[in-house]
This record gives structure tokens, C-alpha cells and sequence, in this order.
């Protein structure tokens, strides 16, 4: 458990959860940026200096069009601070001399070295830091950020992060039977992954083109009426209840029906919510929803799936390493 002893007096090398949608130059949901914040502000009543690090999209070399510009913009505004730019390369010494006690470097995946696990990158970017902080548990492949800087710093693991290690710990470990798995979207790789959650669950029902046409309207972009009035039925009746994914293409606005009615079903039972996934995030206030309206908002997706399956992250596992 972080706290202000760990930070005080501290250069503190903080890895966030940056990729968020970007829409006309500006941050379209900040909920993820949102959750960032018990940590960063921890960090700047008790650290000497914070440099926040992190990634946005799969760009190709340093493309403008995926720069952190708005997410700078965007923090700015929620914490109604000031925070340095530091676009000149990977030069994280100068977080630790700029007047301001918060800075943040541009995409870390400007640099091809990012995902290579470069422990030359690691040592660039560890230059000057005393611990390092992370709180994106949504990035969960091979980077070097994730597995190759907690070898060099002393680690500990953000407010954020050790909430979503919790919560999915309790649906694992102890959870409130029935338990119930809804599952959707258009990756079908998902499967996958779901071949190793579902016998951990009591029930899964699967939405999107994840389900059998049977259970779709005939253009196959949402739940029929039949089955969702399944869905219904069976969420009624769990006691624990874990969404990934939008159960129809919600965004027309035409094939929402499903969606909603699922939503407004996890808000108004009783039971264990945990909803989780990028276009989960985004369904949730453009279907008229709040976060609050569910016991809790993963910031992962396929990080949330991932944990499911094998009862870890990446970053627990270098953690124990050592």
C-alpha cells in the first residue's frame, strides 16, 4: 500500500495510464486520466519532483497525431496545475531541473526502444529517479517501462492499481455466488482468453461478435429482444456480475437496445459490479451513465481479461523477482 512516507522528499519516476481517445486535439475520455489522480496528487504533496511517463496509441516513430500535448492539457485542468513538457527526446534528467515539481515526458513509444525491452532505454529513463511509481494497469504487454525499469528502481505499485488487484483478487478468491461473466466485442482472439475465464465463473453469456447469430438481430450488430431479455433474467440473479465489453455497436446509436438495458440492470441490482474495457469506458456516459453507478470501473480491458485468466499482471510478476 502506497503511502506518503514511501514519496517524501523523493524524485519519483511515475508510469500512468496516458492512453486515452483523442478527438479533434483534445482528450474524449478522461476517465482513465481520472483515475490517475489519488496518486499524482500523493505525489505532489509529499515528492520532490514527480515525471510522469507514458504511451498513447501504436504510433510509427514520432508522429504528432499521437502526441501527449492534450493528455498534458487534460491533466492540467484536473489538477489546476502547472505541468513541464519535456519534448525534447528521452531526457528525464530534466524533469528533476525544471522549476516545476511535476513534468511529463512525450510518448514513450516515439521510441522504438519502448517495446524492445532496452534495458539501455530502461537506464535513460530511470536517470535521476529514486522510485519508481506505477499506476497503468491497463499496459500490460512486454515493454520496457513495465518489466525492465522495476529491476533498476524501487517499485511500488499506485492507489489505482492495487484497487483493480483487489477487487479482481475478490472475484477470483472469494467471490459472491452466482457468479456471472458477460463478455462481448470484435476480436474474436478474445475467445481465446475467455476459454480460461469462463470455468471460473458459474455463468457466461457472450455478446457481440462473440455470440451466435441466433442470439443477434438479423444485421448482427446487436442482442435480439430474446436474449437480452435472457441477460436480464440471469443478472437478476447473480450475486457477482463482470462486464468486458459493449454487447452491440452502441456508437450508431440504433444498436444500443442491449447495451442500455444491460447497464441500467447492473446499476439498479444489488450485486458485485466490475465493468471494464475502452469501449466500455466510453458506452457508460454516452449511454447516460456514471462510473459511480457500478461498484467499480476497471481501467483495463484486456489487462481486466488477462488477470481473470491467470490470476496475475506482468508487473506483480517482475515484482517478484526480486
Amino acid at each position: 500500500m502506497l503511502t506518503a512516507t514511501d514519496l517524501i522528499g523523493k524524485n519519483v519516476l511515475l508510469r500512468a495510464d496516458l492512453d486515452v481517445p483523442i478527438k479533434d486535439g483534445r482528450v474524449g475520455n478522461s476517465y482513465r486520466l481520472e483515475a490517475l489522480l489519488p496518486t499524482l496528487k500523493l505525489c505532489l504533496e509529499n515528492a520532490r519532483r514527480t515525471c510522469v511517463i507514458g504511451h498513447l496509441g501504436r504510433p510509427e516513430g514520432a508522429d504528432p497525431s499521437f502526441s501527449l500535448a492534450p493528455v498534458r492539457e487534460e491533466l492540467k485542468r484536473l489538477i489546476n496545475q502547472d505541468i513541464s513538457f519535456i519534448t525534447s527526446g528521452f531526457s528525464p534528467g530534466e524533469c528533476w531541473t525544471r522549476e516545476s515539481p511535476l513534468a511529463l515526458i512525450e510518448n514513450l513509444r516515439f521510441d522504438p526502444r519502448e517495446e524492445r525491452l532496452d534495458r539501455g532505454f530502461a537506464e535513460v529513463l530511470s536517470q535521476g529517479a529514486e522510485i519508481y511509481l506505477y499506476e497503468a494497469f491497463a499496459n500490460y504487454r512486454p515493454a520496457t517501462s513495465l518489466q525492465i525499469i522495476p529491476e533498476l528502481l524501487p517499485t511500488h505499485t499506485g492507489i489505482q492499481f492495487d484497487k483493480e488487484i483487489a477487487t479482481l483478487n475478490q472475484v477470483l478468491q472469494n467471490p459472491a455466488h452466482p457468479t456471472l461473466l458477460l463478455a462481448s466485442g470484435a476480436k474474436l482472439d478474445k475467445l481465446e482468453l475467455l476459454k480460461d475465464i469462463m470455468p471460473k465463473f458459474d455463468r457466461t453469456l457472450l455478446g457481440g461478435k462473440l455470440a451466435s447469430p441466433e442470439h443477434l438481430t438479423s444485421d448482427g450488430l446487436d442482442l435480439n429482444q430474446n436474449t437480452t431479455n435472457l441477460f436480464l433474467e440471469v443478472i437478476s440473479q447473480a450475486r457477482t456480475i463482470v462486464l468486458n465489453g459493449p454487447l452491440g455497436y452502441y456508437e450508431d446509436e440504433v444498436h444500443s437496445k442491449a447495451t442500455q438495458a444491460v447497464l441500467q440492470a447492473l446499476k439498479t441490482t444489488s450485486a458485485l459490479t466490475i465493468l471494464g474495457g475502452g469501449d466500455t469506458l466510453d458506452a457508460i456516459p454516452t449511454l447516460g451513465f456514471a462510473y459511480s453507478d457500478f461498484s467499480f470501473v476497471s481501467t483495463g480491458g484486456g489487462a481486466m481479461l488477462e488477470f481473470l485468466a491467470t490470476g496475475t499482471h506482468p508487473l506483480l510478476k517482475t515484482l517478484n523477482k526480486f
